[in-house]
């Protein structure tokens, strides 16, 4: 029996929500008609892959030292050759990305939850609530996001944890306001008017009809932030504030291998190809995910 007599009817009808438009259009078919689409998703697929079995994948321990083999070129023994130290630069980049993606997936996953939380509990409360609430996003994002970072992660110190919660400091303002706007937007449909003529809970409404027709351009967002903050954590770690120097990571690679660019420039071309493909591959994924869940989108430019 449906306990919201009426409503559904009447949200199928006006409702704006990705999730029905998402069925008008099947995006199903949508994606079956990007060829390119599906191809970044089987890259990222094995990039999630690689990064999972990093360890077991990685011909040799990343950081074991060899003074004796140190900035050689690619041989049968290392497939990319070795850095300054003799260590194995495609064991080191591989196991790199192990780093960063789970720092960057770890991220996005707190600053999701934190954003559609906040954001959507202040655009359905609105009064006060959202006024505080929105002035605080403002500050958040007054400051350019590498410019936090760097001031926090100098107040909070270098480390794996500390780096995790310093990024979801920096990426939670930018989903809580877009959260906070689609529910703004929402809140006014005449199925969510009537869910409260009929006396249902606000908390009910927001949490299992406003926020699901509300949390796809969210997606869309978080799944671009995979990539910037891969490259944040990267940057952080080229200027010494990042992952501690025992730990295989793209941006300390670039910085260490700088000096020895003329000699061995594998160790700087290698991470900073890795870097820039993990970071396209997410970034074309979220504009791949927006236009085929969104029925506007004529998907002009797409692939």
């Amino acid at each position: 029996m449906n306990e919201y007599p009426g409503i559904f009817e009447k949200k199928r009808q006006k409702s704006p929500g990705y999730l029905e438009d998402m069925k008008k259009s099947d995006w199903y078919l949508r994606l079956k008609q990007r060829p390119g689409l599906k191809a970044v998703f089987v890259l990222i697929g094995i990039v999630l892959l690689l990064s999972i079995f990093a360890p077991y994948l990685a011909p040799q321990d990343p950081n074991v030292v060899d003074l004796y083999d140190k900035n050689q070129g690619p041989s049968a023994g290392h497939l990319l050759g070795t850095d300054y130290l003799g260590r194995d630069l495609f064991s080191r980049v591989i196991c790199g990305l192990q780093t960063s993606m789970a720092i960057a997936l770890t991220t996005i996953v707190f600053s999701f939850i934190i954003g559609v939380a906040v954001g959507g509990y202040s655009g359905y409360k609105g009064g006060w609530v959202d006024n505080v609430v929105a002035r605080v996003i403002d500050v958040f994002l007054a400051f350019p996001s590498i410019i936090l970072a760097l001031a926090l992660i100098t107040l909070i110190g270098p480390g794996i944890l500390n780096m995790v919660l310093m990024l979801a400091v920096v990426q939670w303002a930018s989903l809580a306001r877009l959260m906070r706007g689609q529910v703004l937007y929402e809140k006014n449909q005449e199925y969510v008017l009537s869910a409260r003529a009929s006396g249902f809970s606000g908390s009910r409404i927001l949490i299992r009809h406003i926020i699901p027709n509300c949390v796809m351009p969210v997606v869309v967002l978080a799944t671009i932030d995979i990539g910037h903050t891969i490259l944040t954590i990267s940057t952080l770690s080229f200027l010494g504030m990042g992952i501690p120097p025992s730990i295989p990571e793209w941006g300390s690679m670039i910085n260490s291998g700088i000096s020895y660019m003329r000699i061995a420039p594998l160790n700087v071309i290698v991470p900073g190809i890795a870097i820039t493909i993990v970071t396209l591959l997410f970034n074309m994924a979220g504009e791949g995910i927006r236009d085929i869940t969104d029925p506007k989108s004529d998907g002009e430019g797409s692939i």
